[in-house]
């Protein structure tokens, strides 16, 4: 079913690079062919395994999304919410993998946009979030909120975070935002810390149109990208959001159970 397999691993890792190298003995032993993310025909595999843990898989679901290739997660530490195969069970996973034994699922990405005076400063992609957050202690942001150019509100805040489902569980959720179940075509708005007690976060249709001014960051502001790229945004810039046209199909074990691995992080149901 995959003829072509590229491997990821996470940097400056040597578990990960062990654990790797198992998994390319592996294949080649089923006559799979094995190309590894130095490699140029890597965007030319059917399959992308990442050995590492959900912050590896972020940054290839950026990387490969455009080329269509499914990834498969391997964690390296606890259960992921992203990465959910644990090393333990990784030969027997990746074997009924081959087999064609998974369960296959769409994510959504982010796609982002900076302007100033109609100028484009910048694009960027975001499987969990983009994150706009002051960088100054006790210094607000103020910006105006715009969904499908209809106005929304005037906020002052720590931040706003733009969520995915995928992100739902991520820092917006540290931040009071709900748990969005992967399934549900939506994008969350949670702010942070906002300036009055009447704001709450609030969901819209998938396809919706999210446009930010931002009115005042004259004491620092940047925006992050799934917490692993930032770009420093000034006040009259504006940053436009929207579902990414293309999405990227995670595989999971057979019996993969979403609610399951909710229940193992948050701690649903431990007795204290």
């Amino acid at each position: 079913m995959f003829n072509t397999i590229g491997i990821i691993t996470k940097p400056n890792d040597s578990r990960s690079d062990e654990k790797a190298k198992i998994l390319s003995n592996l294949f080649i032993k089923k006559n799979v062919k094995v190309v590894h993310e130095n490699e140029q025909h890597i965007k030319q595999a059917d399959l992308i395994v990442v050995v590492g843990g959900d912050g590896s898989l972020l940054s290839a679901a950026r990387t490969f999304v455009d080329k269509k290739i499914p990834i498969l997660g391997i964690n390296l530490g606890r259960l992921g919410f992203l990465a959910d195969v644990s090393i333990t069970d990784m030969e027997e996973i990746v074997n009924e993998v081959l087999s064609g034994r998974f369960t296959q699922e769409q994510r959504h990405l982010l796609s982002c946009q900076i302007e100033q005076r109609d100028k484009t400063l910048g694009q960027f992609l975001a499987l969990n979030d983009a994150v706009i957050h002051r960088t100054k202690a006790l210094k607000m942001i103020e910006f105006e909120l715009f969904i499908n150019d209809t106005f929304v509100s005037n906020q002052r805040a720590d931040g706003l975070i733009v969520t995915t489902p995928t992100g739902s569980t991520a820092y917006a959720l540290s931040s009071g935002g709900p748990i969005i179940h992967p399934g549900i075509n939506a994008i969350g708005l949670v702010s942070i810390c906002p300036h009055t007690m009447s704001h709450r976060p609030l969901l819209v249709p998938g396809d919706d149109k999210i446009l930010i001014i931002i009115k005042d960051a004259e004491d620092g502001a940047i925006i992050s990208f799934d917490g692993q790229t930032s770009v420093a945004i000034e006040t009259e810039q504006v940053i436009c959001l929207n579902q990414y046209s293309n999405v990227i199909n995670l595989l999971h074990p057979k019996h993969y159970d979403y609610f399951e691995i909710i229940r193992s992080k948050l701690h649903w149901g431990s007795q204290f």
